[in-house]
């Protein structure tokens, strides 16, 4: 047998009656009628109203947010995918790696022909030491010369990465646009505090822009970068101040490639008055 319902603590007369009504039920309709009285008793008590866990889940299933429930934040997993990557993000870097490497091998040639047109002439100590020192050299500086080639192209310098720091907290019309599954195009990027930034195409937060510390969203690179400079359109990369001077001794190891060739052809002379 169930047990009979007995009204809340400070229900009125009414309430009571109807509790009573409920105990008389079958005992399948008994524990509606119990959810009903009590919901009832505690409205004419002052208490709160109560809204079911089912309503709230059929209204839920009727406009399905994005990326979770509408009262958390949505997952780093569930943001849209980063823009994709302009076609000179592809090809320009082919350039780059054309005129190093072209560069390169000149300077690796001219060294070691002049070597070879006074081999004959090595047999002196100190003549051969000479001779031998500029090839050391180029075959330094065109090392040199590839590894910073490969930094600048995969080393991603200044690249303003998805995390929780940078993504949260988003703003409101980003956020509900997402939510919603509604595009983000037409906005346009949102103004933070201390002149720092939201990027509706990265959505991260770039930091303030300083008189040396500029931020900017890359249209070859698709990608927000702080510390920019320029980008560069021979090896298709951005240059921020993170790789600056990996990019600065890249250019160096152009003349440094004429020092050495010219310091071989000193070398080559001065075996021929030796001789």
């Amino acid at each position: 047998r169930s047990a009979k319902a007995s009204p809340p603590r400070g229900a009125s007369p009414r309430c009571a009656a109807m509790a009573g009504l409920a105990s008389a039920m079958h005992d399948g309709e008994q524990s509606a009628a119990l959810e009903l009285t009590g919901d009832r008793c505690l409205a004419d008590a002052g208490g709160a109203s109560f809204a079911p866990a089912a309503g709230a889940a059929a209204a839920g299933s009727d406009e399905e947010s994005w990326g979770g429930s509408l009262t958390g934040r949505i997952p780093l997993r569930d943001l849209p995918a980063l823009p994709s990557r302009g076609q000179g993000f592809f090809m320009e870097p082919l350039c780059g790696i054309f005129v190093v490497g072209i560069f390169s091998m000149m300077f690796v040639g001219m060294v070691h022909a002049i070597g070879a047109s006074n081999e004959d002439l090595k047999e002196k100590g100190v003549v051969k030491e000479m001779s031998v020192v500029p090839m050391y050299l180029v075959w330094a500086e065109a090392g040199v010369a590839a590894l910073c080639v490969l930094f600048l192209l995969f080393g991603g310098s200044g690249v303003i990465r998805r995390s929780e720091k940078t993504c949260y907290p988003m703003p409101p019309e980003v956020e509900q646009r997402l939510r919603t599954r509604r595009s983000l195009e037409g906005l346009t990027n949102v103004e933070g505090p201390e002149k720092s930034s939201y990027c509706v195409r990265c959505l991260v937060w770039r930091p303030p822009v300083t008189a040396k510390d500029k931020t900017h969203h890359c249209v070859v690179c698709s990608r927000c970068v702080k510390g920019f400079d320029h980008h560069c359109g021979v090896f298709g990369r951005c240059i921020v101040r993170g790789n600056m001077p990996c990019f600065v001794v890249l250019i160096a190891m152009l003349p440094a490639g004429f020092v050495t060739a010219f310091l071989s052809i000193i070398a080559g002379g001065m075996s021929t008055r030796h001789a």
